[in-house]
């Protein structure tokens, strides 16, 4: 059975997004390479929440089947699924999952098989921590400091959760680290 991975891009002082809630400073610097690429081709199903799922209020849901880079089932998880249904492609389904982590977790670990399961976003991957449910931390740094925005851990004050480093990958502007997560 495929990993379940918790995976992000933050600055150098661990921000997810800048003061004003965007992401493009971040995702500037991101050109994945051979190596990254290849374990995307291992990923079956991808489990995001809301707020990553809308994206910028200027992105349309429907250029998900269109343009999305992981042409996989997705999951994501809410409160309140949208009137309209995204569209969708013979790859790519959306399903709003509004009965918590564990759920979408369990819907995406079925369609995606042997192949892995990527949740992103902060607070469902904070969910997912929280639940001891990743098997894998996967941090990739962009080389800025923001100074502000959304941190990445934030909320978990109260969780010790230890980490081994399985490996580092790098590319031309930033480096990605890949953890286990140990469960106790």
């Amino acid at each position: 059975m495929g990993k379940v991975s918790f995976g992000l891009i933050q600055s150098i002082d661990g921000f997810i997004n800048d003061r004003n809630g965007e992401t493009r400073k971040l995702y500037a610097s991101f050109k994945p390479n051979d190596v990254i690429l290849a374990t995307w081709e291992n990923i079956g199903a991808v489990v995001m929440g809301r707020n990553s799922f809308d994206g910028s209020e200027d992105q349309d849901p429907d250029a998900y089947a269109d343009s999305y880079e992981f042409q996989v089932p997705l999951f994501v998880l809410t409160h309140r699924p949208p009137e309209k249904h995204p569209k969708e492609n013979e790859n790519l389904t959306i399903t709003f999952v509004t009965d918590g982590i564990e759920s979408a977790i369990r819907q995406a670990k079925a369609v995606a098989k042997e192949k892995d399961v990527v949740v992103f976003g902060a607070n469902v991957g904070q969910q997912l921590l929280r639940a001891k449910l990743a098997d894998e931390l996967q941090i990739a740094i962009a080389p800025v400091l923001l100074g502000q925005g959304l941190r990445l851990f934030e909320h978990l004050e109260d969780l010790e959760i230890y980490l081994e480093k399985v490996r580092t990958i790098e590319t031309e502007k930033q480096v990605e680290i890949w953890y286990k997560v140990l469960h106790e």
